[in-house]
Parts: structure tokens; sequence; C-alpha cells
């Protein structure tokens, strides 16, 4: 008797943050009986400047079907544009020889827009998560909004979301309300204890400690990402007396070698309370957010997995302007006095005692299981041709 073929689904992971968020899918899908799974990994996994992330996925003893080297050095917009091409062009090589029922891609990363492409092109059905979210402060909303428009099969994370993708123009049965599925890590897997954080960092917490990721913003409040970072650190010179600070590096966007020896002096200059990663790996990251006393910066996992663990979020700037907030987010302008008012609110007992009863607006950590249940569910082969549905 013939066996049958199961269907190939391939993902794409090109970040550790991405990487972070949908780890539990992955190992779900690799272990499925009815799928044929595929990791193309590539991005800045592949750069030491990052980290070199794709060690953490060996670590985690998780299949690599493909590394596929595309980042041009720099963190210009040129340097991002010709990553968005090297990406089209070895995807396509890739699609050939690895050709998946189904891509799956999450979120609004550059590089990403030119492997959507390479699918859209080679009639690679597309799975999208995080489409219908809004970042006003970066290109990210462009970006994000052209691979829905590549994507048949599109994963939001509320209704929110839900009813932006169907504003541009999407079959309201092709999208999915399912969460966002980095929360399933927090509800399915144990957590360090402060020892085993302290001795996996090497670095000593006798403090309460928070965790700063700033990424670098072209321009926000008029001020370029060297100065934005510098008011940011001088906002903290007052908090190392009474906390630890755990910097992790920014990602590669423009302005990040703007942002990255400032960040790394701060760590040097008060090294007794302040420690710098290039990137602490999602276990240990959600470990961090666990044990600290409040997160700061302008990273989205203040406003996505910190209201799951009731952590304050001094959210500063623009970049996550147009985002759905939870309770837990405090919003500050790239002024150092603000930020220190805004440090201090996230400190008071009144502030923690009135964010306990507040859901994550993001989810409550099912949605893996909800994801899985549609891909079974799915009539193979999926079409590529779209209809466009027109509001009202």
């Amino acid at each position: 008797m013939a066996s049958v073929k199961k269907t190939k689904i391939g993902l794409v992971t090109t970040s550790r943050s991405e990487f972070g968020l949908l780890s539990m899918l992955i190992k779900t899908l690799a272990n499925h009986t009815m799928f044929n799974f595929e990791l193309y990994v590539t991005g800045n996994h592949l750069c030491v400047e990052q980290g070199l992330t794709i060690n953490e996925i060996i670590e985690n003893n998780i299949a690599i079907t493909a590394t596929v080297e595309i980042m041009h050095r720099g963190d210009s917009g040129f340097a991002k544009a010709k990553t968005s091409a090297n990406a089209m062009s070895k995807f396509c090589d890739l699609f050939i020889d690895k050709r998946p029922d189904l891509l799956i891609i999450m979120g609004d990363r550059y590089e990403l827009l030119g492997i959507a492409s390479a699918a859209a092109l080679m009639s690679v059905p597309i799975a999208h998560f995080s489409g219908g979210e809004i970042t006003q402060g970066v290109i990210d909303d462009t970006i994000r909004h052209a691979i829905t428009k590549m994507s048949q099969l599109h994963f939001v994370s509320n209704i929110e979301h839900y009813d932006r993708v169907l504003q541009l123009g999407e079959m309201q049965e092709t999208i999915f309300t399912v969460g966002e599925p980095g929360l399933d890590n927090i509800f399915n897997q144990p957590f360090m204890s402060i020892a085993e954080f302290q001795s996996s960092i090497s670095f000593t917490l006798d403090k309460p400690f928070c965790i700063l990721t700033f990424h670098p913003v072209p321009l926000d409040q008029g001020l370029k990402p060297e100065k934005q970072i510098k008011q940011v650190l001088i906002a903290l010179q007052s908090l190392v007396k009474s906390h630890s600070i755990i910097i992790t590096a920014p990602n590669s966007d423009e302005g990040a070698d703007e942002i990255l020896p400032l960040l790394t002096k701060f760590a040097e200059q008060y090294k007794d309370s302040v420690v710098f990663f290039k990137s602490l790996g999602f276990k240990r990251y959600l470990s961090a957010l666990k044990l600290c006393d409040f997160v700061i910066g302008n990273s989205s996992s203040g406003l996505i997995e910190a209201p799951s663990f009731n952590k304050p979020a001094v959210n500063i700037g623009s970049r996550q302007q147009g985002r759905l907030r939870g309770a837990n987010v405090i919003d500050t302008t790239i002024e150092s006095s603000n930020i220190e008012k805004a440090i201090g609110k996230a400190q008071s007992s009144v502030f923690r005692h009135y964010i306990k009863g507040f859901e994550n607006p993001y989810g409550s950590g099912n949605t893996v299981k909800q994801v899985v249940e549609v891909l079974e569910n799915l009539t193979w082969p999926i079409e590529c041709r779209k209809k466009f549905v027109d509001i009202g």
C-alpha cells in the first residue's frame, strides 16, 4: 500500500525575537504526523553581531532544513534594500529545491518582504502571523501590510487586527483570531529561579532589576538614535543606585551602530549594576521578565509579553505608536526627566496593584493549538489566487 504524502510546511525564522515567539509552534509542527515540517533559518540568526542566535535553535534540538545567508552589512536603507533583494533571490532558489505547500512567516522585518515576494511570484501560499498591527513610528507598517496582501492565510492576535486585515480586502474565511503565539511559552514552560538565572548570566543580582531593550528609530521627536539613547541613559544613571539593569542589544535597524557603543560603554561604566547581552535567548528572557521589577525601552515585548507577568513597561518614544496596549504600559516621550517620572510610576505600589486585575489583550496562551487545528482542517492544496473584498 502506497504511503500518503505528507503536506510540507516551511517556516522562516530571521531573528531571535520571532524565533522565541514561534518556538512552540515550531516544535509542535515538527512532531506532527500529518505534516512534513521544514525550518529555514536566515537573517540576523547568522550574524555574529547579533549573537549568532542560530546556536539557540541548535541547542533546543530543533532540526534546521536550510540556512540562507542574506544580510548586507550595515544598517542604512541601502543595506536593507540589498538584504531584501538577496532574500528574494536566494529564496527563489530555495523554493525550486524545497517547495513547501505552505510557507509560514511572522511579522514585518524587511528581510521578509523579499522572501514573501519570492513566494508570491512562485505561487507558494503564505500564512502570515501578526497582520493588522500598527506601529506608526517605523516603516514596519508598510512592510507588514504588503505581506498581508501577498498572503493566503492570516493568523492575527485580536479582533482589532482582524478588522484591519478585513479592511485590507482579505476574505473573512482566511482570517483567524488566535492570539499571540509567543504567549504559549509563558503558560507552558518552566522558568528559572533567581539563583538559576543569576548563574546563567554570571552576574549577581543583589538588587531589584529591570530590563532595557531599546531599538533604533531613524528619527523620533526630531532626535537621531544616538541622541535618543543618551536621553534614556541619563534617566537610568540615578536608577543604578537602587536597581541592577540587564541590557539586551538593539536589532539591526538603521541607527543600531549609533546605539550599541553607548550601551556597552554604559554597562562598563556601571559594571557593578549593569550587564549587557547580545541576546538572552527566549527561555532566559522570559525568566528575566518573570523575575524583574519592570521593563523599559521601546520593544514590543513590553506590550505583548510583559502584561502576562503583570510587569510595568515604560514605553519610550513613538516606535510602538498605534499598537494595542494593556494597562501595564506607561508611555513617555524621549526626555530624560519624563522617563524618570515614568520609572517612578512603574515602581509605585499603587500602579502595581492597579495592573494586577487586567488581562493581556494579546491572548492567554492557547494560540498554537488553535493554529494547528486550522492547518489540520484546511483543504490542500491552497489556492494562491485571491479575491479582493470591498467594504460594505
